[in-house]
């Protein structure tokens, strides 16, 4: 299941990763994302959802993944766990470190700026349904 396609990441406005690394991106991307947002994609149709905020605000967020995942040399799922980050430019963020944590959040490995691109959409509600 793709959330992005290499088209849609042009149209955002993003243009560092090829259309033939794109795939393998956007899958560790999708993976990554989907721990974050408690797999709420993963349960509901991105196609479907009739809040779009949420599917914008996510697109965004997943192309900037993609993004920090090129920047930090990850090229497949395995490699996020050799990843280190001693410097990193995301749009017109640069976060200079030794350490992945300065540009990640906690330990996820979802990019900061990914991340707040999640923050107001609800997707990043950690409660538990009552009903």
């Amino acid at each position: 299941m793709s959330y992005l396609t290499h088209e849609e990441y042009l149209e955002l406005g993003f243009n560092k990763v090829s259309v033939t690394e794109f795939d393998d991106l956007e899958k560790c991307a999708a993976r990554q994302l989907n721990r974050v947002t408690g797999d709420f994609y993963m349960k509901h149709s991105l196609a479907e959802d009739k809040v779009q905020y949420r599917v914008d605000k996510f697109k965004i967020a997943m192309a900037t993944q993609i993004e920090y995942l090129k920047s930090v040399g990850v090229t497949s799922l395995s490699d996020l766990l050799n990843a280190s980050t001693p410097s990193v430019s995301v749009g017109r963020m640069r976060i200079e470190s030794g350490s992945a944590n300065a540009a990640t959040v906690g330990r996820t490995m979802v990019a900061t700026e990914a991340y707040n691109e999640l923050v107001y959409t609800g997707l990043l509600y950690k409660g538990v349904d009552y009903r």
